[in-house]
Formats: C-alpha cells, sequence, structure tokens
C-alpha cells in the first residue's frame, strides 16, 4: 500500500533523498536496502553483513537516519548480520501512513519491523532517541531482544533545558545555522580524528525544512527528553550495556552512569573518554570495540544477575 509524501514538496523530497544516498554511500560495506510494511506506514531498513550472521538492529538518534552509523558499520558487520531501521515518524526514507502517537505506538510499529524482517530475537542498540526508544520496545516486549546496548540514550535522565531550547530553535527555524549550532553544541565537530559529521548535518537540516513530522509524533519525541521510573530500569532483566562520553551536555554523565549501575539488574556501563553526544563518531573504534566484546559475552543467553559496572 502506498502512503501519500510526507515532504512539504516533491523538490524537497528529492533534495532529501539525493543527500540521503550519497551519505549512504559513505558506508565501507555492501549494503542493501528494503522497504517492509507495517500498520503505520513503509519502513526503510539498510542491511549490511552475512544473511546468516546473529542479528543487530540499530536505531539512530533524533533526525540522524540510519546513515549515521557509517563510522561504526564495518566493525559491526564483520560478525553480525546488521538491520540499521530509519525510525518512523522522523525524516527518512520511511513513510509514515498512520501517525506514531505515544510510546505504545512505536513498540507495535517495531514489533511489525521485527516481524517483517523475520526476527523472533535480536540484539538491539539505540543512539539518543533511539537509545529511549530501545529501552520503551525492550520493557514492553522484552521476549524480543536478547541483548540492550545504550548509547548515550534518552530515558536516564531528564534533559538539560538547553538542548529543550536549542531543539526548539531548530524544529521550529529550521536553517543549516541553527542545525549546525545545536549539532556542534552536542559535539559534532571536524575535530581531527574524528569521523566526518557533515552528511548527516546536511540530511537533517534538509529533513527539517522539507519532512511535516504529524504533530502526534512530535509530542511523542518531546516526551523522550524524560527519565524513565525506577522501577521502569529495574524491570530490565537482560545484558544492558552503557556507554556514556565523559564531556556529554544532554546530561550528566556520571550521575546517569550511576543510576543505570544502582537500578538495571545485569549492567555493565562506562564513560567514553574525549567525546560528547558525537562518541560514535569521534570515538567509534573504542565504540565499536566494546560493543562487540559486550555482544560476544555469554553467546545469546539472557545472564544472570551479574553486575559489572566500570566507571
Amino acid at each position: 500500500m502506498s502512503h501519500p509524501s510526507p515532504f512539504d514538496t516533491p523538490e524537497g523530497e528529492a533534495r532529501f533523498r539525493a543527500a540521503y544516498d550519497a551519505a549512504l554511500k559513505l558506508w565501507p560495506v555492501p549494503y542493501e536496502e528494503l522497504d517492509i510494511p507495517t500498520r503505520f506506514g513503509t519502513t526503510h531498513v539498510v542491511a549490511a553483513g552475512a544473511k546468516n550472521a546473529p542479528a543487530l538492529v540499530l536505531l539512530h538518534g533524533y533526525m540522524a537516519t540510519s546513515v549515521m552509523w557509517w563510522p561504526n558499520v564495518a566493525d559491526f558487520a564483520k560478525s553480525c548480520r546488521v538491520y540499521a531501521v530509519d525510525i518512523m515518524g522522523q525524516p527518512s526514507k520511511s513513510i509514515p501512513g498512520e501517525p506514531v502517537r505515544s510510546a505504545a505506538d512505536y513498540v507495535a510499529w517495531l514489533t511489525d519491523t521485527f516481524d517483517a524482517l523475520h526476527l523472533d530475537r535480536a540484539c538491539l542498540v539505540g543512539m539518543s532517541y533511539g537509545g529511549w526508544l530501545a529501552l520503551s520496545f525492550v520493557l514492553a516486549a522484552p521476549e524480543r531482544v536478547s541483548k540492550l546496548v545504550l548509547l548515550s540514550p534518552g530515558g536516564l535522565l531528564p534533559l538539560v533545558r538547553q538542548f529543550n531550547l536549542r531543539g526548539m530553535l531548530m524544529t521550529f527555524v529550521p536553517t543549516r545555522l541553527t542545525v549546525n549550532s545545536f549539532m556542534h553544541w552536542a559535539g559534532f565537530t571536524d575535530a581531527a580524528g574524528s569521523a566526518d559529521a557533515t552528511p548527516v548535518l546536511e540530511l537533517m537540516y534538509l529533513g527539517q525544512k522539507h519532512f511535516q513530522m504529524p504533530p502526534e509524533t512530535l509530542r511523542v519525541a518531546a516526551n523522550a527528553a524524560n527519565a524513565l521510573s525506577d522501577d521502569d530500569l529495574r524491570a530490565l532483566h537482560l545484558p544492558v550495556l552503557l556507554l556514556i562520553g565523559d564531556g556529554e551536555v544532554l546530561y550528566d554523565a556520571p550521575t546517569a552512569l550511576a543510576r543505570a549501575s544502582r537500578l538495571i539488574p545485569d549492567f555493565e556501563g562506562e564513560l567514553i573518554p574525549r567525546c560528547c553526544h558525537d562518541m560514535c563518531f569521534s570515538q567509534s573504534r573504542i565504540v565499536d570495540a566494546r560493543v562487540l566484546d559486550f555482544l560476544k559475552q555469554r553467546g545469546d543467553q539472557r545472564g544472570g544477575t551479574e553486575r559489572r559496572s566500570v566507571a
């Protein structure tokens, strides 16, 4: 079933898709693009790695699209079948049908996506907003996830006021200046040794400018700035890895790490040095190695109540 375009004009959609395709060419491994039906519209997935390898589902940061994983995917695809999912309702190649109105809707959408990909159970990685979404999914459908990796996620602490102010400015005044200002504040710069974030910034700008996000979905995104309850974190009965940049600006990183360590039963976590919210770009080698080490531990078992925290 086809759905009307969520973009404001055909020209705007063409510019966005061209930028998406150009950014995706940065992926250093062979990939395929999949468009799968869900009750909320057509979900776009970028897949890489051997088809018979263990499944690893990636959920990107807010409006960053699946192309953001290009610094990480080569490492992940060596041992996993990677499925990078464009989050429904955000600027991407996923085409909304029915608006996402709640976290429960997102759970239903991601369940449909797992079903369409024939994934009974998979490891799940969520970055930033994708981390909040991953937490929501695991709490509602714990049987579908074997291990959870959270990279600077939402949901651990309330986000700082400056995030809300800068995010609102970027949303209501979508220019390259406001988008780049927000992302530079979050740590995405042209520092030596970092992967170039320019293609992602360009996509975010074009998405903000041309993609018409349903108001209901925008309100769901605003809710992600709040922290989950203690009981929610205690209910995460699966192995969880949390990585946060030691210079994170969205919340206080040591406090978030300490809260997760205190409440999540089967927990590992650490601060990644010399980075902010740009961890997957500026410290991709450290992040990738830590994630892959975690995924290899105990194979695909849920594990017991062992707790290991590394500050």
